[in-house]
């Protein structure tokens, strides 16, 4: 199983180094000077700063952020670093202030590590700043657009317990430690999972659990793999799509799964419902998967930030909903999220 593990990791090299360099310095630069361009023409523009910019799910964020602002006749820029880390975030935000936007929208790698370091320079700034998709300190951030995570983690605790109502040993997956929204999604599948604490008997939490892949998808892999195979976990949880986002090494992972993962003998249930996630279950490669609405959340970012701007009335939380996806229903389960009216 090591040689197993270590052919799949370099294989994935080939996969992660294709988003390595997602945006050079140069590119990076030339947005920025985007921005003072528009500005210099008289338009407004928002800015996206997610954890990441390579991630999936932070893309199709973009493409909601991008819409909106194409509706209001405003301009969107995605802008951020390769890799979630709150010193890099830190410094992408003050270069956008720098470059003059009108309001920026947040994904926080850590709760509060802003609002510490450069609150009072952000709060001196006057323009606003919202958090989507993971939460800000509220007294940098003036609204929440995204999903009720503690509600996200309850039904894909709920769904496990359905689908396995004897119980047995889980393993839950998260991003980091310090990541908010993440530590209360695990918060939530316990309370989904074991019926409000009531059936804790029937579980096993397997030592070392939770696990922290860092927003490292090899990483994610390579704790999977270990977790099913050496530790012969029933049920792994991820509270967020991790391996699932390097599809072809996902599915090599777990072309040897394929059999017990049909017969319910394995369950692997993740967070988000994301175009590679359907076709993993498409494939019987993935049980159930719960997903958000990304796109939405990029879309009322901006509807929010020029309400803002305008000095409307705005509202100070919009939960963008969930979705529920299994193998008999990846056809229409996320239907509804491909428009906004």
């Amino acid at each position: 199983m090591k040689k197993l593990l270590l052919a799949l990791l370099a294989s994935a090299f080939v996969f992660a180094s294709a988003s390595t360099f997602a945006f050079t310095a140069a590119e990076k630069a030339e947005k920025l000077a985007l921005i003072k361009q528009i500005k210099s023409e008289g338009g407004t523009v928002f800015a996206m700063l997610p954890k990441n910019v390579v991630g999936p799910f932070f893309k199709i964020a973009e493409k909601g952020c991008l819409d909106a602002a194409e509706k209001l006749g405003v301009h969107c820029i995605y802008y951020g670093s390769t890799y979630g880390n709150m010193r890099f975030q830190q410094k992408d935000l003050l270069s956008l202030i720098e470059a003059g936007v009108d309001g920026i929208a947040v994904s926080g790698v850590r709760k509060g590590f802003l609002a510490e370091t450069v609150g009072d320079k952000l709060r001196a700034w006057g323009k606003p700043i919202v958090s989507f998709d993971s939460l800000l300190s509220t007294d940098i951030s003036l609204a929440y657009i995204g999903t009720n995570n503690y509600l996200l983690g309850r039904a894909l605790g709920t769904e496990v317990r359905k689908l396995r109502p004897q119980g047995g040993t889980f393993c839950i997956q998260a991003e980091r430690p310090d990541s908010p929204n993440h530590q209360v999604r695990i918060g939530g599948i316990m309370d989904g999972l074991t019926k409000d604490g009531t059936e804790t008997a029937k579980w096993k939490n397997l030592s070392g659990c939770p696990l922290h892949q860092m927003g490292d998808y090899e990483r994610a892999t390579a704790q999977m793999l270990r977790t099913i195979d050496r530790y012969n976990v029933e049920v792994f949880m991820s509270t967020g799509g991790g391996s699932q986002f390097l599809p072809a090494l996902y599915r090599k992972t777990m072309a040897p799964f394929k059999d017990n993962i049909k017969t319910g003998k394995l369950l692997f249930a993740n967070v988000d419902t994301l175009p590679a996630q359907l076709q993993h279950l498409r494939e019987g490669i993935s049980t159930v998967n719960v997903g958000q609405r990304p796109y939405e959340m990029g879309w009322w970012a901006i509807e929010v930030l020029k309400l803002i701007t305008d000095g409307e009335a705005y509202p100070m939380v919009i939960n963008t909903g969930l979705t529920f996806c299994t193998k008999e229903t990846v056809e229409t389960c996320t239907s509804f999220n491909k428009a906004v009216e």
